[in-house]
């Protein structure tokens, strides 16, 4: 019997590999690496998706977690070795400052960092605005070579992950960590002897719109979908109830997910002891969710959320234990369907 995989380790390894939206290719070949033992096939979609599927004769269920994280794009290059950005998905410009950055290339990887006007040579005036996007550079002269950096070359944060006492701080973990609740969830799959054909789906762009999750969603004609995400733990935000970090996945309640089978995913986290939290969303959900219900015929579609702090930022957090009630809660989900 093959070694279980540790979490915590998926969760630094895949952090680790840039996949920005429509670029996901690096880390999607090692995705693809980890579940060709764990299901009978993998393909790529035309939109760069990849789904692996467990084959089965009960009902076609897939999860969708996707693999692109936000980054930036260099729109000008000065003469003097200086860049400007824009970015590739949801940023807030002043969590970047002073950040060391990788600038990708058709020629390699080249070093910056993204500097500010320090506050000596601040008016009065600047001094009181937030920095964004005109008042940031990147600083790549310390590379020979330099100059072979050119517009549309891919930018993202130079983080280093790590974990402590069952808590992970790493970059991308929006959606790292549910991709590694749908491998561990695939692991699970292969004991329990699910009759369901599952698609595992790692979709690609949904920081940018999710064109990646909706076609895949179509190509596997599915009848059952669960996507997972990351939801804000630890947070409180007035009129909805606090989603907390370590007490278990958070399960969207709400038009815009199906009701039957949420009460299915429901009964079977208490049929198992699975820590599950409800999260009501009472209109579009902002994940793949909204897109995937509506694929084809429709899909009876629900919403699975990892709580997780400091969303999109260079370093975001999740608790080890977090990750794997998920992982469990998806794979016993596909136990009862009709």
């Amino acid at each position: 019997m093959s070694k279980e995989l540790d979490t915590k380790e998926l969760l630094l390894k895949l952090s680790s590999i840039p996949g920005p939206s429509g670029f996901e290719d690096e880390v999607l070949e090692e995705i693809e690496k980890i579940m060709r033992d764990l299901s009978d096939e993998c393909f790529r979609t035309p939109m760069g998706s990849l789904v692996c599927v467990k084959k089965g004769d009960g009902p076609r269920i897939g999860f969708f977690a996707h693999a692109d994280q936000i980054a930036f794009l260099v729109v000008k290059v000065y003469e003097d070795g200086f860049l400007r950005l824009s970015g590739i998905g949801g940023w807030d410009p002043k969590v970047i400052a002073s950040q060391k950055v990788w600038v990708h290339t058709k020629h390699g990887k080249f070093r910056g960092v993204v500097g500010f006007m320090p506050p000596h040579l601040q008016t009065t005036e600047e001094s009181k605005k937030v920095p964004d996007y005109d008042h940031l550079f990147v600083d790549v002269s310390m590379n020979p070579g330099w100059d072979k950096i050119k517009v549309g070359d891919l930018v993202t944060i130079d983080v280093q992950g790590f974990e402590k006492n069952g808590t992970v701080f790493a970059p991308a973990l929006d959606n790292r960590a549910s991709c590694v609740a749908i491998i561990k969830a695939a692991e699970l799959l292969k004991k329990i002897g699910s009759k369901a054909q599952v698609y595992y789906i790692f979709s690609t762009q949904e920081e940018i719109g999710g064109p990646g999750a909706r076609s895949a969603a179509y190509i596997a004609e599915l009848e059952y979908a669960i996507v997972i995400d990351v939801t804000h733990g630890d947070e409180d935000i007035p009129g909805f109830p606090k989603i907390k970090m370590g007490d278990g996945p958070a399960l969207a309640v709400g038009p815009v997910t199906n009701r039957a089978f949420v009460e299915h995913i429901r009964d079977v986290a208490g049929r198992f002891n699975i820590k599950l939290q409800i999260e009501p969303i009472p209109g579009r959900s902002g994940t793949d969710t909204d897109d995937v219900q509506l694929t084809r015929v429709g899909i009876k579609t629900a919403l699975v959320s990892i709580p997780l702090k400091y969303m999109h930022n260079p370093y975001e957090k999740v608790i080890v234990k977090d990750v794997e009630d998920t992982a469990k809660l998806l794979a016993f989900s596909t136990l009862g369907l009709e």
